[in-house]
């Protein structure tokens, strides 16, 4: 969360808008771009390795032997290429789903949110996790659509009340922000992790 709340300050304390030529905005990045790869870098490695190491986590606290933090995170960065890729196809499917009037997004977003699970639990590549996770979520699709939208929603409705309020900007909103994604991703990655669990147990 930090990282991610310093990356997007760095970026806003920039300035950047339309009326700034490109010779002066490459002018300013080159001037933090230091800074910027570092955090860029150190972001995408920690929230990537999140997803993994929450299932981890989860499933030490079911079994009474929980591992740090550190540990937990540790295992997931371990997979960072294949929940690398799975992530980014999983962004682009609720992407695409989003375009096409929002809830067609947090459909895809549910079926497909089982993935880090089989990437994690059993090894499968990022491509076959993705299809795991449509199978394995087949009949609880309506179930997690609505549970979907609620906790995406209020990420998305957030951020239009702040654009419409003019509050978008400055640490404060950053800090918001980032606290509101995070207490509404982690019960949903909770929810995937159960359902995951009840389809294992029912196989």
């Amino acid at each position: 969360m930090t990282v991610e709340i310093a990356l997007a300050y760095l970026v806003m304390s920039l300035g950047l808008d339309s009326n700034i030529s490109d010779s002066a905005s490459l002018e300013v990045l080159s001037s933090i771009s230091g800074q910027l790869f570092i955090l860029v870098v150190m972001s995408l490695i920690l929230s990537v390795g999140l997803s993994g190491g929450s299932m981890i986590a989860f499933k030490g606290l079911t079994l009474s032997n929980a591992l740090s933090p550190y540990q937990a995170l540790f295992e997931g960065i371990k997979k960072f290429f294949p929940l690398l890729l799975g992530n980014l196809l999983h962004s682009l499917a609720y992407g695409i789903g989003f375009i096409m009037l929002i809830f067609p997004g947090f459909f895809l977003y549910g079926r497909l949110g089982l993935f880090p699970l089989f990437i994690m639990f059993e090894n499968k590549t990022a491509v076959d996790a993705l299809g795991e996770s449509w199978q394995a979520t087949d009949e609880f699709g309506m179930k997690l659509f609505v549970l979907t939208t609620l906790f995406m929603g209020i990420q998305v409705i957030f951020g239009i009340l702040a654009s419409f309020g003019g509050i978008d900007t400055g640490i404060g909103y950053l800090v918001l922000a980032t606290l509101l994604k995070y207490a509404t991703t982690m019960p949903l990655f909770y929810l995937f992790f159960s359902l995951y669990q009840s389809v294992q147990r029912t196989n």
